[in-house]
């Protein structure tokens, strides 16, 4: 055993615990136990127990010398390296969940523990306790997949549902509309004084009248009607399938939140093509809550959506000139929670399909909500069924 053991506190002397059995405890452990010796150039393991060996394949020697950070292969983009790096270059303790390999190549998942051992003051050994969470990383993937598939099931059959109450009740209703109005134009021109019935009795005509003024009550209701089945088959499947069908939808729900006392909401968007119609849609929901957060909170004079082209993706901005992010941070944690199921939407549906959101502070002081959606975007949902081919 590495360490020094004379030097435990009386908690370990009133144990009567020996190194000896001290390191078969170790050796005995369901988890992998590395020590590493900070006093040394690149802090190199010294120590690891025989459950490493028989989880990882690799024999001590090949070990023992070298830097921990070789268990991570050719996977260097973690942030998690860098918890680590600091946690070691400060002296203190962390916890981080990290993607290691065995010496075959399998990937698992490691919950790993890092501890300082200090010694005059300062840390001599670490110490990492690792434990293989593969299994519990998988089951909260599929999951998670799960619950992708089930919102992706959702939203098309709210799109088909959509489609069907406008090319079907919805032309059924517009043939209604036609109809109503014939009867309607029929009726009065019969009541009129010199109409083709001007020869019957007064009675009749006056009952002819009041025929007319039923027909153009309905027909004035079923216009209403036809007009709330298109919003309602609208809101459903709001965009074309088409390169302009994104920039129409947000034009038109820029149209539908204005008001004479409501803040200026300025549209800039470009014709842009999508090779998943889901993008579209996500992205078009995304702008629909951050609209709608910033009528609701942000306490705003202007409102812009901005919908552009960059040279390696898609972006979608919504930035008003309001209270700004602290503010709103402020209501979501004071009650008001309604913001925060917006804020977790936005981040919700940009994983979805692969984007990036952020959300922040505007140029003109208000709250920023950026997306981007880059052109090899990958969903979480294609990168699970990709590791598991």
């Amino acid at each position: 055993m590495i360490l020094d053991l004379d030097q435990r506190d009386d908690r370990d002397r009133n144990a009567h615990l020996d190194a000896g059995t001290v390191t078969r405890a170790l050796h005995a452990a369901n988890n992998l136990v590395v020590i590493t010796d900070a006093s040394q150039p690149d802090n190199p393991i010294v120590w690891v127990n025989d459950y490493f060996c028989e989880f990882t394949g690799y024999d001590r020697s090949e070990v023992i010398g070298r830097n921990c950070r070789f268990l991570q292969g050719d996977d260097r983009d973690q942030a998690e390296r860098y918890a680590l790096r600091d946690a070691v270059d400060e002296g203190h303790k962390t916890h981080v969940l990290i993607r290691n390999y065995r010496k075959d190549g399998t990937l698992f998942y490691n919950d790993l523990y890092i501890s300082p051992v200090f010694e005059d003051g300062r840390p001599r050994y670490f110490i990492g306790v690792q434990n293989d969470v593969s299994a519990r990383v998988r089951a909260v993937a599929q999951a998670e997949d799960q619950e992708r598939q089930i919102h992706e099931t959702a939203e098309n059959e709210r799109e088909r549902f959509g489609m069907d109450l406008h090319d079907g009740l919805g032309q059924t209703l517009a043939g209604a509309t036609m109809l109503s109005h014939a009867l309607t134009k029929d009726l009065m021109a019969f009541s009129e004084v010199d109409g083709p019935l001007s020869a019957l009795p007064s009675e009749v005509l006056a009952k002819v009248r009041d025929l007319a003024q039923h027909a153009e009550n309905l027909h004035r209701h079923v216009e209403r009607t036809v007009g709330e089945a298109r919003d309602m088959a609208y809101g459903l499947n709001p965009i074309d399938a088409t390169p302009t069908g994104l920039p129409d939808a947000l034009n038109r729900l820029a149209d539908r939140n204005r008001s004479d006392d409501g803040p200026k909401i300025v549209v800039r968007v470009e014709d842009v093509s999508f090779r998943d119609r889901r993008q579209a849609r996500h992205l078009y929901r995304i702008a629909q809550e951050a609209l709608s957060n910033a009528l609701r909170h942000a306490d705003a004079s202007e409102i812009r959506i901005t919908l552009t082209r960059t040279g390696s993706g898609i972006l979608l901005e919504v930035g008003d000139d309001g209270i700004g992010l602290a503010a709103a941070e402020k209501l979501r944690f004071s009650g008001s929670d309604s913001e925060g199921r917006g804020l977790h939407s936005i981040h919700y549906r940009a994983d979805l399909i692969g984007a990036k959101a952020d959300v922040g502070e505007s140029v003109k002081g208000g709250t920023l909500v950026r997306l981007m959606l880059p052109d090899d975007a990958t969903s979480p949902a294609e990168h699970q069924r990709v590791a598991e081919s």
